[in-house]
């Protein structure tokens, strides 16, 4: 083709050019319209509206009579408390304070909270767990709530004891919207949890938002069964078959069924476990752990999967048997990999893929929302049934928020201080440790603590009494809590699922990774648990997790002894040693067991024990042991 004239050409040139715009348009989507979601509790409101809410449920300005004049003069109370300029005004800076997750007691001693300055007149506090979230095992929670109590009783006088039925001092509980204190929650985010200051009847009772996503804060807690990593935890990412995976996957099965791998490398190290799902059991109901049975009858119907029918509090529940109407016997879903949160679907996990507005999705979506929060279907078609929840996140850490809400149980007011536990917005810290403000004000209440005995409660670890002077690594021990191994194999693929029904090695022997006498106590040691047993032939209780006194150890340990004239605890694991005072780790630590004085070439410990009456600890190792006093760490005697 050619142009009879330039301008012609130019005007060719250009169509060219608009034509291939055009195109290029094409390969993009266009933007998804904004929708209202079915159940989506979270409607956009204007400032105004988020500042008369916030004031009126944090600093007592009535909505219906808070006015220009007393709105100025509360949003200046709110400013001041947060550091903020005290303009009166609702701008930016103090609108992004209010939308922050916080703890739903007031800043200002009002309500049914703080009306005086309320203690508890004994320093002996009863605690009873009344429910649980279906976000965590009970393992974990029962283990963060005791954590959140030790960050008191480390500081003060009081000690914290679980009763198991009647009346505690402080009952605690998950409930979603109102549950029945006349302070209801909003769904997620928002307002995280609220206790009451001590008193009787609902005094030092504290509850916990259950629309929320409750994690140990940095993501989802998925605790595996079975496989051969029983009741370990998912390591995310981990690497299967050259890939990375971020979530559990079905991958390398043919049954559907969810795993991943509890290490990062799952080529290499081979340990792997289930992924929580109704098909490989149940959470407490009255079937003991028992799988989900498909289809069952309930009330004459069928159903294919887990439902919320005949409950008004929106938990996923199944029968266990083909006819619920029958035989009553039921539990509830446990949270998938994929589990929702909030929404319509009362936790019901992501269907991938599913359809929105005739478009195909993989995996999680901001489209047709204008906050940027990721969701998913739960059906394959959101068109067709607008079943929908919001995709699990890094969620809050239920160890935080719960020692906060306990420091209200026990009298504390919210703190202005940002960096402290009492402060009320919530702030996520891997390391956490109590603020000077925090301390000062506890220690106001009840005074100081005595020491670390008094923050280790009676029922720790694996408590036996014996008079075993000295305990070898290999000791078997006819004691343990219930556990599960697969049948291990060189690099293994992802076995079947293994049995349904786990053995109760508490029967069995155990050979345990060591044994040690912390503070006139014994204390056995199997990877992150351990077995509990007070006096022979009763059943062992427990496990508690090792990370609740030492949290920088490693999984597994070797050997561990205490030095009662120090009062420090030392633990080996592979050539490493960690010291530990209390619960706090020694600057410096860990170290190479060579900065002992031990041979370099030496990779790790079998076993240790410290004699109080001669003062002198002894390590082993293979078929040779070495002997030292404390002071005088680097001379070593050697005993071939």
């Amino acid at each position: 083709m050619r142009c009879s004239r330039f301008f012609g050409c130019r005007h060719l040139v250009l169509k060219a050019v608009i034509v291939q715009f055009l195109a290029v348009l094409e390969t993009f989507s266009a933007p998804s319209p904004i929708i209202k979601f079915p159940g989506d509790d979270t409607v956009p409101r204007t400032d105004k509206e988020v500042a008369l809410q916030y004031l009126n449920t944090f600093y007592g300005c009535p909505q219906d009579r808070c006015n220009l004049m007393v709105l100025k003069d509360t949003l200046k109370k709110m400013q001041k408390f947060f550091s903020l300029p005290e303009t009166g005004e609702i701008d930016q800076k103090t609108v992004e304070i209010m939308k922050k997750p916080r703890c739903g007691v007031p800043d200002v001693a009002n309500y049914n909270f703080f009306p005086t300055k309320p203690k508890w007149e004994k320093n002996e506090i009863t605690y009873r767990i009344l429910g649980y979230t279906i976000d965590l095992d009970e393992e974990t929670v029962d283990d963060a709530f005791f954590r959140a109590f030790k960050v008191w009783s480390d500081v003060t006088p009081l000690s914290f004891t679980r009763i198991m039925d009647g009346e505690a001092d402080i009952m605690i509980n998950f409930g979603r919207n109102e549950h029945g204190d006349g302070y209801p929650f909003d769904g997620k985010d928002g307002l995280l949890a609220h206790a009451f200051a001590p008193g009787p009847s609902i005094g030092g009772d504290s509850h916990f938002d259950d629309d929320e996503q409750w994690t140990l804060g940095d993501g989802q807690v998925v605790k595996v069964k079975f496989g051969n990593a029983e009741g370990e935890f998912c390591k995310f990412p981990f690497l299967f078959m050259g890939k990375e995976y971020t979530s559990c996957t079905s991958q390398g099965r043919d049954d559907g069924f969810l795993w991943c791998s509890t290490t990062y490398n799952f080529d290499e190290d081979g340990k792997y476990g289930f992924c929580p799902h109704e098909l490989l059991f149940t959470m407490a109901g009255n079937a003991q752990g028992a799988p989900c049975k498909f289809p069952f009858t309930f009330q004459g119907s069928k159903y294919d999967s887990c439902t919320t029918s005949g409950r008004d509090d929106g938990y996923r529940w199944c029968a266990t048997t083909e006819d619920y109407d029958k035989d009553m016997a039921y539990g509830f879903c446990p949270e998938t990999a994929m589990s929702t949160v909030g929404g319509n679907s009362e936790g019901a996990p992501c269907v991938f893929p599913f359809t929105f507005l005739g478009k195909t999705y993989e995996s999680c979506t901001t489209s047709g929302r204008n906050d940027g929060k990721m969701w998913c279907a739960v059906t394959k078609s959101f068109d067709d049934d607008r079943k929908w929840g919001f995709c699990p996140d890094q969620g809050y850490s239920l160890f935080l928020v719960a020692a906060h809400e306990f420091g209200h149980a026990l009298g504390l007011e919210h703190s202005q201080d940002p960096g402290a536990l009492m402060a009320p917005i919530y702030t996520y810290s891997k390391h956490f440790r109590l603020s000077a403000d925090d301390i000062k004000g506890i220690q106001e209440l009840y005074g100081e603590g005595r020491g670390w005995r008094r923050a280790i409660p009676k029922r720790f670890f694996s408590l036996c009494s014996t008079s075993a002077q000295l305990m070898r690594r290999e000791a078997v021990l006819n004691t343990c809590s219930p556990s599960l191994t697969g049948v291990p194999t060189d690099k293994p693929l992802p076995p079947t699922m293994g049995p349904v029904t786990p053995m109760d090695i508490c029967s069995e022997n155990i050979i345990f990774d060591a044994v040690a006498q912390i503070r006139g106590e014994t204390f056995f040691f199997k990877d992150r648990s351990d077995c509990e047993s007070h006096r022979i032939r009763i059943k062992p209780t427990g496990p508690m997790l090792v990370a609740t006194f030492w949290s920088d150890l490693p999984e597994k340990i070797d050997a561990a002894y205490e030095n009662p004239l120090e009062e420090k605890t030392v633990f080996f694991a592979g050539d490493e040693v960690w010291v530990y005072t209390a619960s706090t780790l020694e600057k410096g630590f860990p170290k190479k067991i060579s900065s002992l004085g031990l041979p370099s070439d030496l990779y790790h410990i079998d076993a240790a024990y410290s004699y109080h009456k001669s003062k002198k600890t002894y390590l082993f190792s293979g078929d040779k042991f070495w002997r030292y006093q404390p002071y005088h760490i680097i001379t070593i005697v050697i005993f071939m």
